[in-house]
């Protein structure tokens, strides 16, 4: 049994640390099995590397070795380029660019004539050659391989207790090792701050390339990404005439995914056995009483918003519960935040805080006017590129909207425009993405 436990150790160490020779050991295998003549399969072979991660990754204790992108730990060396990662995420742009690969190259040696396969599915480099070997393009033996890029981020108002390898040093350290937000004047950014929800908030940023074509996430969804991390060129810079200028994005090659769900958040929640519940409800109610200082029937009003979730029904929309809670006492116009996603009032940080302990993200919204005028809620891809937009939000998340900031002033056409997507959230649970010819609404649970 220990050797067994010490064998299954290296491997998940291999994989770790050298996946790339992991796939090769494993193309060669397949190769050797191979007995077609049309040559490897590569959506075949690709399953066959699915299967083999997610069957050694799923051994206790196996999925917590691989490095969380972000993490302190695995920035330490930079990101080792070639190296594993995982990455909790959300899928900001899913169609960020495509491209076209060449997976399996035909190798041939210019002394001898021999020729040999190599495979690079899971990397952007160009494939390293021996001396006296070369790549021969013109080979019906090559494959190409379609993948889909797409622009994914840290998921907005992640509260610490949902995150992957969570504390307060981690997103400052990672952000410190990427250069997100400080960038050298010199610099190529490595991440568009115009493509994070919340602007001018501080985020992780990667293109996550999927290499099963038509598998990728939908927008705006949640997906915990185990792949092979490098820096990369973006698809959009790819074919310009000045290759140096381009930037160095992080890129990770996503082996596979898979949603989030609650099971995926708390692996070790304990589920409560029957009788427990209205302990529990009890318990709840009272903590939530006590934030709302000792209103009870405000309490259990909160609890049921906390539970409801819209589901469809037919063509008709069920479920929905918005809440609004007075009493607050107003803030004064001294403690604005100055435009930023933060509440300034010490009231709804108070029960702000109190939310975030309840549920895996929140983001909170002061109705401030220079916030709300200078704001853009709606994602809006006019450009050709999909910006995002306050409201692009991962399902499930608790939006606090604070009106005590809310003082005298003018509100604008866009300020307008905004507070006009917020009642459609809060009425019909859409977010419409403006698109060149024609808006399209996408239905969410916010």
């Amino acid at each position: 049994m220990a050797d067994n436990a010490i064998t299954t150790a290296d491997q998940v160490s291999e994989l770790v640390n050298a996946p790339m020779k992991v796939i090769d050991r494993l193309f060669d295998n397949y190769k050797a099995a191979t007995t077609t003549d049309g040559g490897p399969n590569s959506r075949e072979f690709n399953q066959t590397v699915q299967d083999h991660f997610q069957g050694l990754l799923s051994k206790p204790g196996a999925f917590e070795l691989i490095p969380v992108f972000g993490h302190p730990g695995s920035h330490a060396a930079k990101n080792k380029s070639g190296s594993l990662v995982r990455f909790r995420c959300m899928v900001q742009d899913p169609s960020y660019g495509e491209e076209l690969h060449l997976s399996v190259a035909q190798l041939v040696n210019s002394a001898t004539g021999e020729t040999k396969q190599v495979f690079s599915h899971y990397t952007d480099a160009d494939h390293v050659v021996e001396d006296g070997w070369e790549v021969d393009y013109g080979s019906p033996s090559n494959v190409f391989t379609e993948r889909d890029v797409a622009y994914c981020v840290s998921i907005p108002g992640q509260n610490e207790w949902a995150q992957l390898g969570s504390s307060a040093a981690v997103l400052e350290s990672a952000l410190e090792s990427l250069n997100i937000g400080e960038q050298s004047s010199g610099d190529l950014p490595l991440v568009d701050d115009k493509k994070y929800p919340l602007r001018g908030c501080e985020h992780l940023a990667a293109l996550v390339k999927f290499h099963s074509p038509g598998r990728a996430p939908q927008v705006a969804s949640t997906v915990d990404v185990v792949g092979i991390y490098e820096l990369g060129h973006s698809p959009k810079e790819q074919g310009g005439s000045d290759a140096s200028a381009q930037g160095r994005w992080p890129c990770i090659h996503a082996i596979f995914f898979c949603d989030i769900t609650v099971d995926t958040l708390v692996p070790d929640l304990p589920r409560p056995v029957a009788g427990e519940h209205i302990g529990r409800r009890n318990m709840t109610l009272a903590h939530l009483g006590v934030v709302l200082g000792g209103d009870d029937l405000a309490a259990h009003y909160l609890l049921l918003h906390l539970l409801s979730k819209t589901v469809a029904v037919q063509d008709v929309k069920v479920g929905k519960f918005s809440l609004n809670l007075i009493g607050f006492p107003l803030s004064s116009k001294d403690q604005a935040s100055a435009g930023t996603f933060a509440l300034s009032s010490p009231a709804t940080r108070w029960v702000s805080g109190m939310l975030a302990q309840l549920v895996p993200r929140c983001v909170e919204i002061p109705f401030e006017l220079k916030t709300v005028n200078s704001s853009t809620f709606l994602p809006n891809a006019e450009s050709g590129d999909l910006q995002a937009g306050v409201l692009q939000l991962a399902a499930d998340t608790e939006i606090i909207c604070d009106e005590t900031c809310l003082h005298e002033g003018t509100l604008d056409e866009r300020g307008l425009r905004n507070l006009q997507a917020l009642q459609s959230v809060i009425l019909d649970q859409t977010v419409t993405y403006v698109y060149p010819f024609q808006p399209i609404n996408m239905a969410t649970n916010l």
